[in-house]
């Protein structure tokens, strides 16, 4: 997910491509530090807070926004110097971060309540064969180069998109009300969106004269995923807060029952 345009920026405040690059510049920050801050945010609560087992989840969800990251730093890369060697980086931090998040919702649902024997709709290598195949053909239509490739790998994260979709909801069904669901709530938004930017992008490099349209919807859908990152992250810190809250000894007025 590169932008249309990778202008370098040249600070002439009268080039347009220099106010795009500078809008770009701070989509990249603005969901780098997000993601940084959701990071610290998910190890600090998995550890000390959350009392279910989800060390599946914890993984694939770290993976996922470190992807973020490494999105984040490649793309100012591209803006600051050559953006060739560093546009697959980009590109390929777009596809693990909607693979680990999806796969993360997808094991955040199959985290088991005590005493639940709730079935689960695809054995755990189910979630190791997807992410094998789905980065084998990723690089293969790089690695190939053809008029198909952009097609290929847009259609891989639209249905990956839509798998996030269906765990999202089935998530959200099993364990409503716990910080789980909350979780999933605040994250899938984060992967709709990053559809929304491929599907723009995809459209409009088929279509003359729309690269501005496309590097709008780009900055725009890349400051909202960063501020469902954030959003995640104050949701998990409200729910820490809410918990220590309970053991707050000036949160209680003394009671009598008389």
């Amino acid at each position: 997910m590169i932008p249309a345009s990778v202008p370098s920026i040249t600070f002439d405040a009268s080039d347009p491509a220099t106010t795009v690059a500078i809008g770009q510049l701070f989509a990249y920050l603005a969901i780098g530090i997000a993601a940084i801050v959701l990071l610290y945010y998910t190890f600090v609560y998995v550890r000390d807070v959350l009392a279910a087992d989800v060390t599946d989840a914890q993984w694939y969800l770290f993976l996922g926004i470190g992807a973020a990251i490494v999105y984040a730093v490649a793309g100012v890369g591209t803006l600051l110097l050559e953006p060739d060697p560093l546009s697959l980086f980009v590109e390929g931090a777009v596809l693990f971060f909607i693979l680990f998040l999806t796969v993360g919702i997808r094991a955040m649902y199959h985290a088991e309540r005590t005493g639940s024997d709730r079935s689960r709709l695809l054995p755990a290598w189910a979630d190791y064969a997807v992410i094998a195949i789905f980065v084998a053909a990723w690089w293969g239509t790089f690695l190939v180069d053809t008029d198909w490739t952009r097609p290929v790998v847009t259609v891989g994260w639209i249905l990956t998109s839509a798998w996030a979709i269906f765990y999202g909801v089935q998530t959200v069904r099993v364990h409503e009300g716990t910080t789980l669901a909350a979780l999933t709530r605040h994250l899938l938004p984060a992967i709709v969106v990053v559809a929304g930017i491929v599907c723009v992008d995809l459209v409009t490099s088929y279509v003359d004269g729309y690269g501005a349209l496309a590097d709008a919807a780009w900055i725009v859908g890349t400051t909202l995923v960063a501020a469902f990152l954030f959003n995640t992250a104050v949701a998990i810190r409200q729910q820490g807060g809410e918990l220590e809250r309970l053991y707050d000894w000036t949160t209680w007025r003394e009671q009598s029952l008389e």
